[in-house]
């Protein structure tokens, strides 16, 4: 009988345990999933539509953007509404309005458009700071992908200050998320679980192996920056440094062929006259195998090094010249593009 009694208690006691920790498990989750419907539930007011027309009439850029001002301003990406004749923006409740393009930066893909706000309940986001955010956070891609309407997609960020060359674009400092990013999310709110605007969803990223999962933002704090300065007027001038050769990445088989001294890095083949290499002494023939200490292997990693600083800076150049190795510190020069 005392045995009966100890395994009964001893069963209760196992069920107990089971439903204390069936229950902190939902909890847990429970509340994880309440921050994220919370966080779009704030910021859905706040991403519109946006459909850029040809001067044809015909459907030329689908894409999203983020309420910036209580006046209406709207930031998005550049390339949805460059070479655009039209540019309607449709809001979270179906009300529709023309776009006005107030200035786009084509180098930092950044545009502002206004409409006016008469009969519109306008919503701006609230705009966090993306210094803040860490590897692993929780964010969720807002916007209307693929004409599919206002849609989320959740993720984490899945890397920070990365820089990527795509459309012509050497895009610098994005935050990378797994959150699905596709066509039509262009311009539209990546946030985080306050509802905050971290990022600006900007592109997708497959390259030649089709890689999937890799979408990135503009960070608020640039999106913002350019967009303030772009509302007082200023000129954002679309100029990148540069230090005015003609580079040919060098292979092993290059190298192999013409008996280079070494089998990777960057062969000059022609020097601008009177550019920053010339002014410093690097001519043709030279090969550059490091910039700021870092090895430069490919003519991609070579243009987005040099790119990635402003017009003025310095950058410590290591040659091969002659058979002897030389280290120059090159002042970059800009040329618009």
């Amino acid at each position: 009988m005392l045995n009966r009694i100890v395994v009964i208690l001893l069963l209760i006691i196992i069920i107990i345990q089971q439903l204390v920790i069936n229950t902190n498990s939902q909890k847990a989750y429970s509340e994880h999933e309440r921050m994220v419907v919370d966080a779009v539930e704030k910021v859905k007011k706040s991403v519109v539509r946006i459909d850029a027309w040809s001067s044809e009439g015909k459907p030329k850029e689908l894409g999203s953007g983020v309420i910036f001002t209580p006046n209406g301003h709207i930031i998005t990406n550049a390339h949805v509404i460059k070479d655009t004749e039209t540019i309607n923006v449709t809001f979270f409740d179906g009300k529709k309005k023309v776009g006005i393009l107030i200035d786009y930066s084509d180098q930092y893909d950044i545009a502002v458009l206004k409409v006016d706000p008469t009969g519109l309940t306008i919503v701006p986001a609230e705009f966090g700071d993306a210094n803040k955010l860490r590897l692993g956070q929780t964010v969720v891609a807002v916007g209307n992908p693929l004409n599919f309407g206002w849609t989320c997609t959740i993720g984490i960020v899945s890397g920070l200050n990365r820089n990527i060359r795509a459309d012509n674009r050497i895009y610098e400092g994005l935050i990378q998320t797994d959150a699905a990013i596709n066509r039509g999310n262009s311009g539209g709110a990546l946030i985080n679980l306050a509802g905050q605007v971290i990022g600006i969803n900007t592109l997708v990223y497959r390259g030649k192996s089709g890689a999937e999962g890799m979408g990135f933002a503009i960070t608020s704090n640039k999106a913002r920056y350019i967009a303030n300065d772009m509302l007082k007027g200023r000129v954002i001038v679309p100029q990148r440094a540069w230090i005015g050769i003609e580079p040919i990445e060098i292979t092993p088989q290059l190298a192999e062929k013409y008996a280079l001294p070494v089998n990777y890095g960057i062969y000059v083949k022609a020097v601008v006259p009177d550019g920053p290499a010339d002014k410093y002494g690097i001519i043709p023939g030279d090969i550059i195998i490091k910039l700021d200490d870092k090895i430069v292997d490919s003519v991609a990693k070579f243009n987005m090094m040099i790119e990635s600083k402003k017009p003025g800076d310095f950058i410590r150049v290591t040659v091969y010249s002659n058979n002897v190795v030389k280290v120059i510190n090159v002042k970059l020069d800009f040329r618009s593009r």
